[in-house]
């Protein structure tokens, strides 16, 4: 049985331009609306900081904090199927806290995995028009929802990469500590790369026909995963060791999941070089639904889906297949849009939709 996950009550303190909001969002459709720079952004981005306790918009978390003050806060009630639970996320200058019902999780992976969120925002355009790297970041997202420990290897891996650079690059590829660092980085490498490569096979099934949904009748996609290490631990040392020289000279790594690519072509096009924004965007909707069913199925609830500015950029029936699939989604939703009269519900009752409007970071319902 898949569960329901629900926002009941939420409550943004100092967060980003949010002095204090506290409101109690529909648990179906909420729309919010308002001119550009009142907020709407940041309320979503203090959902999804909640939720998993990272922002998606900025690398440096202290920047959520309010200018002049100490602290940010986000406290939420959600309902998880027929069970509830408090959640709170503190953000300090030189600190990150987290409660469960008001105690602290053993690791911050059991937190960030509780009340799954999946967010689409202008900057996932990367996604389908920048180099791997987002896509990778995409990857790894699910991978923590199919095997938790994943996160644990990706860091160990990656402190073994630096390790193993530094090495090459002060006492060059005959250094005796390199073959420490390249064991560590197979080992972690293999058990990362294989959440990855589950991952990656979940995610391209559920992509084809998400696309086929959203986009215009005829265009054909391809995709295709590229790993750039091995699941075997002998094959990924011998790798390593091999590729030392070649490593010392370009001053990175050659081999490794740091490597892994999703190839995605449209018209047997690449969609990156070739495909038009508005195809690229269809696209990265297509890549965050995808997400969405993945992260559903492997934690059995439905996500909670956050929607920043949908409905630029794409043409009146594009438009029309993202609002029906909205319709029709069983996750419970928050759109941010300047034109609220663009998703009609004719006859949605409270609990299906609810109308926000925000105004210098002051929410209000409509």
């Amino acid at each position: 049985m898949t569960a329901l996950i629900r926002f009941s009550n939420v409550t943004v303190s100092a967060f980003r331009n949010l002095s204090r909001i506290d409101f109690e969002p529909a648990p179906g459709l909420n729309v919010i609306s308002g001119d550009n720079g009142q907020g709407k952004t940041s309320l979503l981005e203090a959902l999804y900081f909640v939720a998993v306790t990272r922002s998606f918009r900025a690398d440096k978390l202290e920047s959520l904090i309010q200018q002049g003050q100490k602290f940010a806060s986000v406290r939420a009630r959600v309902l998880d199927g027929e069970h509830g639970r408090e959640q709170r996320a503190t953000l300090g200058h030189k600190e990150r806290a987290v409660l469960l019902d008001g105690k602290k999780p053993e690791r911050l992976a059991t937190y960030a995995t509780r009340t799954p969120a999946v967010v689409f925002h202008p900057g996932d355009m990367e996604l389908v028009n920048a180099n791997a790297a987002a896509r990778r970041k995409l990857l790894d997202r699910i991978a923590l929802y199919l095997d938790p420990s994943s996160g644990d290897a990706r860091l160990s891996y990656t402190r073994a990469l630096k390790e193993r650079k530094v090495a090459l690059d002060v006492r060059g590829p005959s250094a005796r500590e390199l073959a420490p660092f390249e064991q560590l980085m197979a080992e972690h490498g293999v058990r990362f790369a294989r959440a990855r490569a589950e991952a990656a096979t979940r995610l391209l099934g559920a992509l084809a026909p998400a696309f086929q949904r959203m986009a215009q009748p005829g265009l054909q996609l391809v995709t295709k995963y590229r790993p750039g290490g091995s699941l075997d631990v002998a094959e990924f040392v011998g790798e390593l060791s091999s590729r030392r020289l070649r490593d010392s000279r370009q001053r990175a790594a050659s081999y490794g999941p740091q490597r892994d690519e999703i190839q995605l072509l449209i018209d047997g096009r690449s969609a990156r070089h070739h495909a038009s924004q508005g195809q690229q965007r269809i696209l990265t909707l297509a890549l965050k639904v995808a997400e969405l069913e993945c992260i559903r199925d492997a934690r059995r609830a439905h996500p909670v889906l956050l929607l920043d500015d949908v409905s630029s950029e794409l043409d009146p029936a594009r438009t029309g297949a993202v609002y029906d699939f909205l319709r029709e989604t069983q996750s419970q939703v928050f759109v941010t849009t300047t034109r609220p009269e663009l998703f009609p519900t004719p006859g949605a009752s409270k609990l299906e939709r609810a109308d926000w409007q925000l105004v210098s970071g002051a929410l209000s319902e409509l």
